[in-house]
């Protein structure tokens, strides 16, 4: 809703942003009734203004007929308002209805723009107009050269590698984090992309268990570079070896905050992390580097 509603703020573009969406015939049964929202949105960057590198804009979408989440009561209450936060002078939002849904478009460093009011207009009218276009499927991700990318993380971590590892089913949930910005390093440069999947106990049990699949893909088409950063990453966090290495380079990290692996691909570092309420260590370790596997027979090593 976002990508086509004037996200070009004059001579400003869209760097990145999360998205949220149902998983292909996990937990059809919750499409829409989870407490989460769907989220749109990024950083923005304006190349007349370099100053400006606090600026955001995301859109978040409550479907109201399901959705108990406390903190979009202002929102519900307040449709069609502009709020300011006392604490944040220079942020925007407002809150939208359409059929059974309530969106909340927001603006951080919304004072800060070359022309805040047109910006908004602009923002508004075009969520308005492609909502009214009605549904439509997912953008698919698109990397410019040398960041060119065969598979993203959710492609390689399905629903049911999340039930390998956790031994749980999802929350019926994806949660999709993608930008377009670089980090740059000394050696090279390098863009994330992540997929995260959570899953469902009762407030009894603890935290739900929570599995994040996340590539740092470098600017460098050599591979090498790839496993020299992994291998450096091991040692730094003291990674043990896996009970069946992955690749070239792998290692695991296991601790009583979680526990992670870390392999490559291609010219991508993929790291496995996982967050969970108590469970056997060993148990945890083993279907861990089963969901690992898992991952890496999936991911098309980057080009």
């Amino acid at each position: 809703m976002l990508a086509a509603a004037g996200m070009t703020l004059k001579d400003g573009f869209l760097q990145g942003g999360q998205r949220l969406s149902t998983t292909d015939g996990d937990r059809p049964e919750l499409a829409g009734k989870g407490s989460w929202a769907s989220t749109c949105g990024g950083s923005v960057s304006v190349s007349s203004a370099p100053k400006l590198t606090d600026i955001s804009v995301n859109l978040h979408v409550l479907h109201s007929r399901f959705s108990l989440r406390m903190d979009w009561r202002d929102a519900v209450l307040e449709v069609d308002a502009r709020r300011v936060s006392e604490s944040s002078p220079e942020d925007v939002k407002v809150s939208l209805q359409t059929d059974y849904n309530i969106l909340e478009l927001g603006i951080t460093g919304f004072t800060e723009l070359p022309d805040p009011e047109a910006t908004l207009t602009t923002l508004l009218d075009g969520i308005r107009r492609n909502v009214a276009q009605g549904p439509r499927s997912m953008p698919v991700h698109s990397y410019p050269a040398p960041y060119d990318l065969v598979a993203d993380p959710c492609a390689a971590f399905p629903a049911e590698v999340f039930t390998t590892i956790t031994e749980r089913r999802t929350d019926g949930l994806q949660r999709d984090l993608f930008s377009l910005s670089e980090t740059p390093g000394s050696k090279h440069n390098s863009v994330e992309m992540r997929c995260d999947r959570a899953g469902q106990v009762a407030l009894s049990e603890g935290i739900a268990p929570s599995v994040t699949v996340g590539q740092t893909v470098l600017s460098v088409p050599d591979p090498a570079a790839a496993i020299a950063g992994v291998r450096e990453q091991c040692d730094v966090e003291r990674g043990v070896e896996l009970p069946r290495p992955l690749g070239e380079a792998s290692c695991g990290h296991f601790g009583a905050d979680g526990d992670q692996v870390l392999f490559h691909s291609g010219r991508s570092m993929v790291r496995i992390s996982l967050i969970a309420a108590k469970t056997d260590p060993a148990t945890t370790r083993e279907n861990l580097a089963k969901g690992a596997e898992a991952v890496y027979a999936r991911l098309t090593p980057s080009p």
